[in-house]
């Protein structure tokens, strides 16, 4: 699927005249705007004032999952000229919160400035009727009140080393998740039903509220094990920032963010997320990634194996061809362990043939016959998948050796030189020599290796070879060029 460009940098780009910071910084706020929109079980419309100050452009929307929307369809892209919302244009104007007129819902209830540096970038405009007057509610309320007036301030949001609004591994804690609300001392003052269900699931038997929550991750750490420095921070509301409990059989994910206005540190919100079947499908997949490294290595040792089995029986025949047969069949099994041996160390789908190209090549000039190579080499196969990176390793070792022991033709010294180029949508392969230069057109009925290769470039790489006479003027030479498509079906 291609890359999509962002519609808000479109509307930004050509209807206003933010710069890349200014930009940037309501990117940041947008990463964390879920957590505004359930905290106060609001729609959030972006709104970004116009570059001729004739209005405002809706860039951005999001409806809460706390509760039902009041705005169903989709403003992006709507405009508002000037006057015709009082409330934007007075936060624009002013730089302050400013309320919209009560009792109208699915109208405008409040608008926050989003200040960066001194100018105001942005507005957040709030859709929401009164919310419930539940406790959860209540707290709710409060936590979204202060998060608010520090967007307005310009203390939200803020990035720090470790919370980059993504919540670290399986993704950044929601509202929903789970919400802890501290006082100024650490001690828990509010609690979420899946909050508390978390804990439960941690190990945590008596109720959490009350609890200094510091003391709570302590007594769930291992014994003997001091606990994290980045989690103690993060526990006390000392950071913005997040972190992970590790229970005896559950884990979670928690993520702090200290609330503030006019910069006096008062209470912390906690949001936390239940991650254990996150951890647990981790370990499978770490589980499954040993098991097929661990096959690999043994499919390698078991190649390696087979190959010196092959040189053992060829030094105890006495007829040369016989002899040849087993080197270049014991060649061929040392190099399939070249791509195992990659391969289990590297289990992915996808392997960096250069590496392999490299160790094949020298491999296939030691072991082919006792002449002088004089080899250059030029790769740049980059990273292939596994399904290919074995045959074409085979057809790259063969038509190496076939280089080495053709183009010597009976000289002590050959120059080889092998090149890979690739594209977008090709890799090109070539393999040339120095030597007296192949019979064109090339009969394959008589030539193994050359009958393998073409079976590997044309049925296994849905590829195309070529054989051609190398243009020089001492020399004929070969040159035997595989084109490669790397789009396949």
């Amino acid at each position: 699927m291609p890359f999509t460009r962002p519609l808000l940098l479109d509307i930004a780009e050509q209807r206003t005249d933010l710069t890349e910071s200014e930009l940037a910084y309501i990117q940041l706020l947008l990463s964390d705007w879920t957590l505004l929109a359930d905290l106060s079980f609001s729609d959030l419309i972006l709104w970004l004032p116009t570059w001729n100050e004739a209005g405002f452009v809706a860039a951005a929307q999001i409806r809460p999952t706390t509760s039902r929307t009041y705005i169903p369809e989709d403003l992006v892209g709507h405009f508002v000229p000037r006057g015709r919302h009082s409330e934007l244009d007075r936060a624009c104007t002013t730089g302050e919160i400013t309320i919209g007129p009560p009792g109208q819902e699915n109208e405008l209830t409040e608008v926050v400035p989003v200040i960066h540096g001194e100018r105001v970038v942005a507005l957040l405009g709030r859709y929401s009727a009164t919310p419930g007057s539940g406790r959860m509610e209540s707290v709710y309320s409060a936590c979204s009140t202060e998060l608010f007036q520090m967007v307005a301030s310009g203390e939200f949001p803020k990035v720090s080393d470790n919370d980059q609004g993504t919540g670290g591994r399986g993704g950044a804690p929601r509202v929903g998740d789970g919400l802890i609300l501290l006082d100024s001392f650490g001690v828990i003052e509010f609690a979420s039903p899946n909050a508390r269900s978390a804990f439960r699931r941690l190990g945590v038997a008596i109720d959490i509220e009350g609890e200094v929550l510091a003391e709570l991750a302590n007594r769930l750490n291992r014994p003997g094990i001091p606990i994290n420095d980045t989690l103690s921070l993060v526990v006390r509301g000392r950071i913005q920032g997040t972190a992970e409990i590790q229970g005896a059989q559950a884990a979670a994910t928690v993520r702090s963010i200290p609330l503030r206005q006019l910069g006096e540190s008062r209470k912390t919100l906690i949001l936390m997320r239940d991650v254990s079947d996150l951890r647990r499908r981790e370990q499978a997949l770490l589980g499954k990634d040993a098991a097929i490294r661990e096959i690999h290595h043994r499919v390698k040792n078991n190649l390696q194996t087979v190959a010196s089995l092959l040189r053992i029986q060829g030094r105890r025949l006495t007829d040369t061809s016989a002899q040849a047969a087993l080197a270049e069949a014991g060649r061929r099994v040392a190099t399939i362990a070249v791509v195992h041996d990659l391969l289990a160390h590297n289990p992915d789908e996808m392997v960096d043939f250069d590496e392999v190209a490299t160790r094949v090549i020298t491999l296939t000039v030691e072991t082919s016959v006792p002449v002088k190579v004089n080899l250059s080499t030029e790769l740049s196969f980059g990273w292939l998948t596994t399904d290919q990176a074995s045959p074409l390793a085979l057809a790259v070792a063969e038509l190496v050796a076939n280089a080495v022991e053709h183009g010597s033709n009976g000289r002590e010294e050959v120059s080889i030189k092998v090149s890979a180029h690739r594209t977008s949508d090709n890799l090109l392969v070539s393999i040339s020599d120095d030597g007296s230069g192949i019979n064109l057109p090339v009969d394959t009925e008589n030539g193994l290796g050359l009958a393998i290769v073409m079976t590997l470039v044309n049925d296994e790489l849905d590829g195309h070879i070529s054989f051609t006479h190398v243009d020089a003027k001492d020399y004929a030479g070969t040159k035997v060029t595989i084109n490669l498509p790397l789009n396949r079906e």
